[in-house]
Formats: C-alpha cells, structure tokens, sequence
C-alpha cells in the first residue's frame, strides 16, 4: 500500500512527536548532564523532522492519491498468502509458551514454506535448519530466553 508522503509525514510526525514527549517523563540520571531521555528524544526528533520533509514533497507533488492499494491485492493468491502469514503469527505468538519454541518455529515456517512455494520436500530440511539456526543464534549467542515448553525435560 503506498501512502501520500503527506499523510505519510503526517503519522512520522506525530509519532516523532510521541517519542520525545514520552521519554521526558524519564527519570534523570543522577550526577550526570546525560540522562535516559537523549537518545529517544533525539531519534523522536530525528523522525518528526523527516515527517516534515515527506510533508514537503508531498504538498509538492499534485494530483496523488492520498492512499494507493498495491497490486497484488487483484490477485487472489497474494491476498490468501497475506492471510497465512498473519493467521501464522497469532499461531505463533499464542503456542510459544506452551509448544517450546522449536516446535512452534518449526511449524510456523513449515507453513510459511509451504504457503510460498518451496518444494515440499525440502519444507522439512529448511524449516528445521532455519529453526536451529535461530536458536543458536539467541539462545547460544544473544542469550535471549527461548521457551521450551513440552521439551523442557531435554533442555540444555
């Protein structure tokens, strides 16, 4: 979907905005000039000034619509695959805790795979290399909790 760099600006601005009213409610850092509100208020700031800039360009430019649907919405497959991944990330997000997270991930991207088209017989091989892959990548290296839920008795 493409938005007018209007409206577009609009919402950059207004969330810019959001960031640094919020991160003035931080509390200081004692004894320090520096405290935990800079660099959300500089990045908030950062965001609203570039939403005046798409505010720019877009009164600039004439004749566009405000709001654009992409192409693939006319094609029937592309709307069904847009419905699994959604459907696939409340599956996920609701089975986490209890499945653990190697069987959830392995089953969500089975499916995602499956929905994309790759070959079914490499479904298998991927989606159990990917999952693996993921969780040395936060558990082992990131140390990022990963669930284990019904294989909690083997967990390492």
């Amino acid at each position: 979907m493409r938005l007018n760099d209007t409206f577009a600006g609009g919402l950059f601005v207004v969330i810019g905005a959001a960031i640094v009213i919020h991160a003035q409610t931080f509390p200081p850092s004692p004894g320090q000039n520096i405290g935990p509100d800079l660099f959300p208020s500089v990045i908030g700031a950062g965001l609203a000034l570039c939403g005046l800039s798409f505010i720019w360009s877009g009164l600039r430019a004439q004749g566009v619509a405000w709001i654009q649907p992409p192409d693939w919405i006319h094609r029937p497959r592309m709307i069904v695959n847009f419905v699994v991944v959604i459907a696939d990330l409340i599956f996920y997000a609701l089975v986490v805790e209890r499945a653990g997270f190697f069987l959830t991930a392995f089953v969500f991207l089975a499916i995602l795979f499956l929905a994309f088209g790759v070959r079914r017989r490499w479904i298998p091989v991927l989606a159990t290399a990917v999952t693996l892959g993921m969780h040395f990548a936060f558990y082992t290296m990131l140390h990022v909790p990963l669930p284990w839920g019904w294989l909690e008795g083997i967990a390492w």
